[in-house]
């Protein structure tokens, strides 16, 4: 499933919750003011790690975070735990990640000189 984005109502209000009383948008992650830098409204909680996708986002959801002082390093480490969870998920569910080379040390079977071919799992010879 895609990524949600948040719309423009609820971008305005996170962006309004970051303004401090001088009218400077201020990084929610690090409290730096931002002035003219770069910034992003983010999702507090990774979208990928997200189980209910089908509820509506809302200002709580995301965060104001300046490029280079909060948002670069969090999508770091974002992308690793997404990474992480969706290799959990396929160990779970028994999926494995198929060989690119039949034969190869990745691949279930291997085939001898002697052109007899075995499981690797059991031993087991499956052909002569």
């Amino acid at each position: 499933m895609a990524r949600r984005e948040f719309t423009r109502d609820v971008y305005a209000k996170i962006v309004h919750r970051a303004t401090n009383d001088a009218g400077h948008v201020v990084c929610e992650g690090c409290g730096l003011v931002l002035g003219k830098r770069p910034y992003h409204v983010d999702h507090k909680k990774a979208d990928g790690l997200e189980v209910d996708k089908s509820r509506k986002l809302t200002p709580d959801d995301g965060q104001l975070l300046g490029v280079e002082c909060c948002h670069d390093p969090k999508t770091k480490i974002d992308v690793a735990m997404i990474a992480r969870a969706k290799r959990r998920e396929a160990k779970d569910l028994g999926i494995r990640k198929q060989s690119l080379f039949p034969g190869s040390k990745g691949s279930r079977f291997k085939k001898l000189i002697t052109g007899e071919v075995v499981d690797r799992r059991t031993g087991e010879v499956i052909s002569r």
